[in-house]
């Protein structure tokens, strides 16, 4: 959402009325430059203040039974850095987070002067969260010089508070300060979790108002959120709040919000069996399907790849569709769902088939909380299907298109999981992601032929690598497919070309993947009298993109884990010899590592190196460690092996 939020707002700002509005710069507005551009240097524009104020009273939910609302009341001051700059303020919202009042100022003379036009409505559809009913309204105008400010005031509310999941305190451009405030009543009990509040300025006060409690948070100093390639979530370090409704008061009758675990699940629960699946629908398609197969395995697979290839996830929901499967009988026939309704149907179609199969939740590594600790909507933000066959668990990801039976992505390993079972749950665990199981071997038999080299490579991708060779392979346009698996089989290497390309049947999921062919290595042989000077040496090229620049601003996430083997041969001509090579090479980084060794067989020179990804998640505080580590290896790949000619 917080990438999307950036990109809208950018796009949207420029389609907003062009016609001009009286304004004016003040010195109050050119002070305020002074603190956001030490903030960040680059910035267009930024907020020098944002308040937001959060109260909380009762309503009548979906059941008919009492909620607790929320109200919340913002303001948000800005101002331009920059001459000729789009300046504004997008606020989202969908059914259960109503915008009920918006105004927005330009300052003019000594005043914010109202503005008439009506905003511009967007949608925020996101295909990695369950809300997808989501919207938002956007105000915003060109500042003709800098120092000119404008005001934004808006009303939200909560028609029921599990929505008000969390607040972060920081924007996509600079902000000055930030206070977020809770108005808490006394019957009501509030859980306000405070995360990564480490190494930033951000203050608590606790006041006693009559019957409320107040608190407020403020943050300062808070430098604008780039979009950046390949960025950690931000949950998992930016400094925000996780708000959950425990319990609360109406008359005499005390009620359970989230209170614990099952109060999720009961909500979780009630709004699945919205969904009025009709399963006989599928009868015929699941008997068809199970045709000719003997085994358990056989049949599972049957019905598991044919949801993956039939079909096409689209995140498209309503309503309390955010949490609500869409039914069995809708997305066979439409042949798109999201990940609830592909989820939804596998199970339903594995329960035809006679097996114990139950829908389930589940946060992606996108999100850093336990369930255990945070009962949140925020905890949970995909569905799957968990299977029980034959003392074993299975969890079955109909989005995943090319994963395998009992191989599971990497974005679910080793989180936590609520299995929908009638009145009662199951919480189980995805295994974690272990890297010898992401296997990568690339097998090179070259030979020296004068100053050429020539030979035959071999590539093998299995678990994560193969999914994330297909994930790549698919989104790509299809003509050039074909030069993107050149471009591999050529180990990346702008002197080789390849011919004689073959692959293995991308479509069996049950097997390795593999890419071979002929290569020819140019301009890579130096020969000075007597002795010759060659590289057989490929450095990674996938982690150029991985290596942070002096302005990379968020942690890196590599989103994978995996286990490289590389061993390169170089059949020598008669009566050569190799003379030098370069030392066994070993380095570590954070459970990363990397090693390597020069030997010789008879004429032929081998190359042999393991490569282990097991932390993929690179801190800030961590990039000279990562890059020095990088740059080793870069290093060791540069150096040539010397060969003495007869």
């Amino acid at each position: 959402m917080f990438r999307s939020l950036s990109v809208l707002l950018s796009i949207t700002l420029l389609s907003l009325s062009s016609a001009a509005q009286l304004q004016t710069s003040d010195e109050e507005g050119l002070g305020q430059i002074a603190a956001l551009k030490k903030l960040n240097k680059k910035a267009r524009y930024g907020a020098y203040l944002i308040e937001k104020e959060l109260s909380f009273s009762t309503g009548k939910g979906i059941t008919g039974s009492p909620v607790v609302t929320a109200q919340e009341a913002g303001k948000v001051e800005m101002v331009s850095i920059e001459n000729k700059v789009n300046v504004g303020y997008l606020l989202p919202y969908n059914q259960f987070v109503k915008l009920t009042d918006y105004d927005f100022g330009i300052f003019y003379k000594n005043k914010f002067k109202s503005q008439k036009y009506p905003p511009v409505k967007v949608s925020l559809t996101d295909e990695s969260i369950f809300m997808d009913d989501n919207y938002g309204q956007v105000y915003g105008f060109e500042a003709a010089e800098s120092g000119q400010r404008c005001r934004f005031v808006y009303n939200y509310e909560y028609t029921d508070a599990k929505y008000l999941t969390r607040l972060f305190f920081h924007e996509t451009f600079p902000v000055k300060e930030t206070h977020i405030s809770f108005k808490v009543p006394s019957w009501l009990e509030l859980e306000i979790l405070e995360k990564n509040f480490a190494g930033y300025k951000v203050k608590k006060e606790i006041k006693k108002e009559k019957q409320y409690n107040v608190y407020t948070y403020t943050a300062e100093n808070l430098p604008g959120i780039r979009q950046e390639p390949a960025s950690l979530a931000r949950p998992y370090y930016l400094p925000h709040l996780v708000i959950t409704v425990r319990s609360y008061t109406v008359g005499q009758q005390k009620m359970n919000g989230f209170k614990s675990l099952d109060d999720m699940y009961n909500w979780y629960n009630f709004l699945y069996r919205k969904a009025a699946n009709q399963p006989e629908v599928l009868k015929a398609q699941v008997t068809q399907l199970l045709q000719g197969k003997t085994s358990d395995e056989e049949k599972v697979k049957a019905l598991y790849y044919w949801v993956q290839d039939n079909i096409r996830y689209v995140a498209f929901e309503e309503g309390y569709a955010g949490f609500v499967p869409q039914t069995v009988q809708e997305v066979y026939k439409n042949k798109y769902g999201d990940c609830k309704g592909m989820a939804n149907l596998l199970t339903e179609m594995l329960k035809l088939a006679g097996y114990n199969a139950h829908f389930a939740w589940i946060g992606t590594r996108e999100i850093p909380y336990d369930r255990t600790e945070v009962q949140s909507l925020c905890v949970d933000n995909h569905a799957i299907c968990v299977l029980y066959l034959k003392g074993n668990t299975y969890f079955l990801d109909g989005t995943e298109k090319y994963a395998p039976f009992g191989r599971n992505a990497y974005r679910i390993q080793g989180k936590n999981v609520l299995v929908q079972d009638g009145d009662k749950y199951k919480v189980e665990k995805v295994p974690p992601a272990v890297p010898a199981e992401n296997l990568i071997s690339t097998k090179a038999s070259l030979v020296l032929k004068g100053n050429k080299i020539t030979g035959h490579v071999t590539m093998t991708f299995d678990g994560e690598s193969r999914s994330f060779f297909h994930y790549i392979y698919n989104n790509i346009p299809a003509p050039k497919r074909k030069s993107f698996i050149t471009r591999l089989v050529e180990l990346q290497n702008g002197n080789t070309e390849a011919t004689n390309i073959k692959t293995s049947d991308f479509k069996d999921r049950d097997i390795p993947l593999v890419l071979e062919g002929d290569i020819e290595i140019s301009n890579q042989v130096t020969q000075v009298d007597k002795l010759c000077y060659t590289s057989i040496d490929f450095f990674p090229g996938t982690f150029s993109g991985f290596i942070p620049d002096d302005e990379r601003q968020n942690p890196i996430d590599m989103d994978h884990v995996f286990l490289a083997n590389d061993e390169v041969t170089l059949e020598l001509p008669a009566n050569a010899k190799m003379q030098a090579a370069p030392a066994n090479f070993q380095s570590s980084f954070n459970n990363n590592s990397m090693d390597a060794s020069y030997t010789t067989v008879g004429n032929k020179i081998v190359l042999k190196k393991k490569m282990s990804l097991t932390s993929p998640v690179i801190n800030n505080a961590d990039f000279a460690g990562w890059k020095a580590f990088l740059n080793k290896i870069r290093e060791f790949n540069r150096s040539n092996v010397t060969i003495k000619l007869q």
